[in-house]
C-alpha cells in the first residue's frame, strides 16, 4: 500500500491502457456499432461470437495475483449474500453519495450524461454489476463475472475518450475516471460498505470484514487498478481512505448537483414518510463532513426523526441477520428493474 502523495499524483494520470487503446482504436475505425451490439449482449452470446479484439478482451482474465486466495475470496461473497439488502440499500444511499463528495473526481460523473440523465438506469447498471461479480460461482474462472469486468472497464474507457474529446475538462484534475478515483471507488464499494454495516447494527468479525475487502482487492485487480491502491487488510483499507478524504473531499457544483439529482430519483421512486426523510437518512450514513461536501444540510427535526428510527432498527438488527436477506433482494432488484424500463 502506498499513500504518498507523489504516488497518488502520479496515479490521477493513469487510467487503463489497454481499454483506452482498444477503444480509441475502434472509434478510430468507426466500428462503434458493432462495439456497443457486443457491449448490451450477454456472456454467453459474446462467447460465441466471432472471434476478434473486441471478444477477446471481453473474455480475458488477468493471471491471478500472488495474493490470490480463493476460500477468501469465496467466503467475501458468502458475506455479501448474508447481507445483501443492506449492502445494496447502501450501495444507493452512502456508496455513490460518498462518490460525489471527491473533487475532483466528481466532474467525470457530472460529465456523464447517463449519470445526469438516468440516475435510475445507472443504479440498476451498477447493481447488476455488483450481484454479478458478489455471486459469481469461483469469480477467477467464471466468464460472466469476467465479462462484466471487462465491460465495466470499456464503459469507463469511453467515458474517458468522450469527456478528453470535449472542451470541458482540464488535465490539472488528473485523467477522467483514474487510478485514484477507481481505488476511491472500491473503497466506496468495499470499505465504506462495511463501515454503513456496522452503523446500522449488524455485528461481524473482523475475519468477516476482511473476507469482503479481499472480494474487492481482487475484483479492483481485475479491473486494473494499481496493486499498490488495493488495500489488504482494514488497517489499509483505513489509511487510504482517510488519505483520499483529507486530499479531495470538499464542496463543489457538481457534487451538489449529482447529489440533488440522485435524491430526487429517490423521492420520485418512494412515498411517505421514507420520501420525506430521504436527505436526512443519506446525510445520517454518510456523516456530517460529507454531506456537507454534497449540500446535504442538517435539519433537526428531519435528522431526530431519522436517529429515532434508525436507533430502533440498528437494535433489531444487532440480534438478527435476515437469512432471506439475499433472495428478498433479488426480488427487489428486479422490481427496480421493470420500474426503471418503464420510465
Amino acid at each position: 500500500m502506498n499513500t504518498s502523495p507523489e504516488f497518488l499524483n502520479q496515479n490521477r494520470l493513469i487510467g487503463d491502457s489497454l481499454a483506452d487503446n482498444l477503444v480509441k482504436q475502434i472509434f478510430e475505425k468507426k466500428e462503434q456499432a458493432n462495439f456497443y451490439r457486443l457491449l448490451q449482449m450477454d456472456s454467453t452470446p459474446i462467447m460465441e461470437a466471432e472471434d476478434s479484439e473486441l471478444k477477446s478482451f471481453l473474455t480475458d482474465i488477468r493471471p491471478l495475483p500472488r495474493w490470490f486466495d480463493a476460500e477468501r475470496i469465496s467466503k467475501g461473497q458468502k458475506f455479501y449474500k448474508k447481507f445483501a439488502t443492506p449492502v445494496m440499500t447502501l450501495l444507493g444511499g452512502l456508496s455513490l453519495p460518498y462518490c460525489y463528495a471527491a473533487s475532483p473526481g466528481n466532474k467525470a460523473l457530472y460529465l456523464s450524461d447517463k449519470m445526469r440523465k438516468s440516475p435510475g438506469k445507472r443504479l440498476v447498471d451498477t447493481a447488476d454489476f455488483i450481484i454479478s461479480v458478489s455471486t459469481a460461482l469461483n469469480i477467477s474462472e467464471n466468464s460472466e463475472a469476467q465479462i462484466s469486468i471487462n465491460k465495466l472497464r470499456l464503459i469507463h474507457a469511453v467515458a474517458r475518450y468522450y469527456i478528453l474529446s470535449s472542451n470541458n475538462w482540464s488535465m490539472e484534475w488528473g485523467l477522467p475516471i483514474n487510478q485514484e478515483d477507481m481505488a476511491g471507488t472500491n473503497l466506496a464499494f468495499s470499505y465504506i460498505i462495511i463501515n454503513g454495516l456496522q452503523k446500522t447494527g449488524y455485528m461481524m468479525t473482523n475475519r468477516e470484514k476482511e473476507n469482503f475487502l479481499a472480494l474487492w482487492r481482487y475484483i479492483g485487480y481485475q479491473l486494473y487498478i494499481e496493486d499498490e491502491l488495493l488495500p489488504s487488510t482494514l488497517k489499509e483499507a483505513e489509511l487510504l481512505e482517510k488519505t483520499i478524504r483529507k486530499r479531495h473531499f470538499k464542496k463543489s457544483e457538481e457534487g451538489f448537483t449529482l447529489a440533488k439529482e440522485l435524491i430526487t430519483y429517490y423521492k420520485s421512486m418512494t412515498k411517505g414518510i421514507d420520501s420525506y426523510l430521504v436527505e436526512s437518512q443519506i446525510r445520517y450514513w454518510l456523516g456530517p463532513l460529507a454531506a456537507d461536501c454534497v449540500g446535504l444540510k442538517a435539519d433537526k427535526v428531519k435528522d431526530t426523526m431519522v436517529q429515532t428510527i434508525n436507533l430502533f432498527q440498528e437494535s433489531t438488527n444487532f440480534y438478527d441477520v435476515d437469512s432471506d436477506s439475499f433472495t428478498k433482494m433479488m426480488k427487489n432488484h428486479k422490481l427496480l428493474k421493470m420500474q426503471v424500463s418503464n420510465l
